[in-house]
């Protein structure tokens, strides 16, 4: 199993100390056939365009605004979906909060059992979450799930990524990178540059699909008997 792990701290000392009980937990691990890829931020700007790639989040924010508390709820907000680790220093997070059910509150230093038990942690619930697809761009990459993709169109250096939430991705390349990770029981091809999650269509009239979004998709007419066929049999 891999794990990734990000530390979001705005002390440089113990981002450090978090990196060093890290790696070490990285060497004892791979020995177990578990691999552990962690990246390290010192601010919320800097993680937010990442935050969905991760199972655990280590923050702890306490010389800025907002506060690592309000930092980790505003990164669920932009679809993180890891667990929520607030290290306390400065700031007494569980006293200032109170307990939280999403959130796990821990005191620093941290030591090397603190670190042990939150990997096993990740562990769990990377088990329980929903796949994700790995989406790159030519600077950037996403992970969402097939739920969240409303439909994708191929352009000629690239590929729209039409999501939920009214957002939007340009893939790197074609159709054909991705493609064989999309479900064959919720995506089916309108043309050959044009691909649609049948669960966000709202409605059909003639030869177009009304998708969740407003976008309409346009079909041959010579195609439209197989493609209903295929959109009505996974209704």
């Amino acid at each position: 199993m891999s794990l990734f792990i990000a530390i979001l701290d705005d002390d440089p000392a113990d981002r450090k100390q978090s990196e060093r009980l890290l790696s070490r937990e990285r060497d004892v691990r791979v020995r177990q056939n578990e691999v552990i890829y962690f990246d390290t931020y010192g601010s919320r700007e800097a993680i937010l365009p990442y935050c969905t790639k991760y199972d655990l989040f280590l923050i702890d924010i306490s010389h800025s605004s907002p506060d690592g508390f309000m930092t980790a709820v505003d990164l669920t907000h932009h679809g993180a979906a890891g667990r929520m680790v607030l290290a306390s220093s400065t700031i007494d997070y569980r006293s200032r909060y109170k307990e939280h059910e999403d959130f796990i509150f821990i005191e620093k230093p941290l030591y090397q059992r603190h670190i042990s038990e939150l990997v096993d942690i990740a562990g769990e619930h990377r088990q329980k979450q929903v796949p994700r697809l790995e989406i790159r761009g030519e600077k950037d990459t996403i992970y969402v799930t097939q739920d969240e993709i409303l439909y994708l169109k191929e352009q000629k250096y690239y590929t729209i990524v039409a999501l939920t939430g009214d957002r939007s991705f340009h893939m790197s390349g074609g159709l054909g990178k991705i493609c064989p990770e999309l479900s064959p029981d919720r995506f089916i091809y309108i043309d050959n540059k044009t691909i649609i999650n049948t669960a966000h269509v709202a409605s059909h009239e003639k030869n177009t699909f009304r998708m969740s979004d407003g976008a309409v998709i346009r079909f041959s007419i010579f195609n439209k008997a197989k493609i209903l066929k295929a959109w009505q049999n996974q209704l």
